[in-house]
């Protein structure tokens, strides 16, 4: 497919697919990117029909649609060769500012050395300085208006570049806000479901060799902490909680709030017993926790997390590796709470 849309739209275009392309269940490249741009523009009816049929029945679109979106829609070239493209635009762009500074500079030189030339056949001939000729005086001109027609490009290409800076920073940071939860800190349950199934995806799995483990959490009695203190104490208890699974989890693990008090910790590579003494450290760190209202001297009775863990089996369902979990979970609950529940298989 041939883009022929001027920078202004095609920035417009940017900004209307942005916000749809941030609450999608994929990643920002350049295979999503064609798609809600085309989507946006409305340049294939078909294109906008699908997505919205998916919409509506998926809530989100995942990369497997996508890729099939833009295989069937959008794509005159298979993916990799997109991609290429697109990590090229930039360098292309930056190349062109170079070469316009370069050529700037050196029509800088031309006209100089034209100035002299004139400055010469001046001095030769000062009785006949009004019949300088013709042609150089033509030459110079159009060297001058070149100058300031390169210098022009030169400037406009900077724009380009600010604006292209400036848009992929609004990139980032919604693809980052999509992601995080803003209470906490923690991913939220998109970026957790996102992480879950890249990890499968490529759990390469074998006796006696590591595999994902998963340990979810519970705060107990929460509600009663929010009906009896408040419900800004109850974000701040969430924000403690946060803070204990944050300084457990070891810098490969993915720590998330998937629920309104639940939270779950994906371990990559982990063995079981590994799995289970942090989630045992976890327990113990925020048993022993005391919570202080914001602008209140008396610290609160203490609050206490159930925990699940369970360990991936190769070859099974993402739902069923979850459920294990939420069984090892609401076991504990049921066991007593406060308390860490193994549920291997």
């Amino acid at each position: 497919m041939k883009y022929t849309d001027t920078l202004e739209r095609s920035t417009e275009y940017l900004r209307m697919a942005l916000p749809l392309m941030s609450k999608q269940a994929t990643a920002l490249h350049p295979v999503s990117y064609a798609v809600w741009y085309d989507y946006v523009a409305k340049r294939t009816p078909e294109l906008c029909q699908a997505v919205d049929g998916h919409l509506a029945r998926h809530g989100q679109l995942d990369e497997v649609a996508t890729e099939t979106l833009f295989r069937q829609h959008v794509a005159e070239i298979n993916p990799q060769a997109a991609k290429q493209v697109a990590d090229g635009f930039q360098r292309i762009l930056s190349g062109m500012a170079v070469s316009a500074a370069e050529a700037g500079d050196q029509t800088a030189k031309y006209g100089s050395s034209l100035s002299r030339l004139n400055d010469i056949l001046q001095a030769d001939n000062p009785q006949h300085a009004a019949q300088t000729p013709q042609a150089v005086a033509e030459i110079l001109q159009g060297t001058r208006a070149m100058t300031d027609a390169m210098a022009g490009l030169q400037r406009n290409l900077e724009n380009s570049q600010r604006e292209i800076t400036v848009l992929r920073e609004e990139v980032l940071r919604a693809r980052h806000e999509s992601l995080v939860d803003s209470l906490t800190g923690l991913a939220n349950r998109r970026a957790f479901d996102q992480q879950l199934s890249i990890c499968l995806a490529g759990a390469q799995i074998s006796a006696g060799h590591s595999a994902p483990c998963l340990v979810t959490a519970d705060i107990d009695h929460f509600k009663r902490v929010n009906d009896t203190y408040g419900h800004n104490f109850g974000d701040q208890v969430l924000r403690a909680v946060a803070q204990v699974l944050k300084a457990c989890a070891g810098q490969d693990s993915v720590a998330a709030r998937t629920g309104g008090e639940e939270f779950s910790i994906l371990l990559p590579r982990a063995m079981l017993p590994d799995a289970t003494i942090m989630a045992e450290k976890i327990r113990s760190a925020v048993s022993r926790s005391r919570i202080r209202r914001q602008g209140a001297d008396e610290a609160l009775a203490k609050v206490t997390v159930s925990l699940g863990v369970t360990l991936y089996r190769a070859g099974e369902e993402v739902r069923e590796f979850l459920e294990r979990a939420d069984r090892a979970l609401y076991a504990s609950k049921t066991g007593g709470r406060d308390r860490v529940t193994v549920m291997a298989a």
